[in-house]
């Protein structure tokens, strides 16, 4: 099945860490990287947070 709803991944420009729910609260703002996907890529980089969110289903995606 299709994900509905690509993966917005953001991070700060100058640190390695990718975020993917807006509702992190290292949700990165101002100044960042961006780039879309359409499944949750699996990274060593991934915020902790964002996976423990979207484990517990309380991921809230970018629209």
């Amino acid at each position: 099945m299709k994900n509905p709803l690509p993966y917005l991944y953001r991070k700060r420009k100058a640190e390695r860490i990718w975020h993917f729910c807006t509702n992190c609260s290292n949700w990165p703002t101002g100044t960042f990287d961006c780039d879309e996907r359409e499944i949750r890529v699996t990274t060593p980089n991934l915020c902790q947070e964002c996976k423990s969110l979207d484990a517990e289903g309380k991921c809230v995606k970018s629209p």
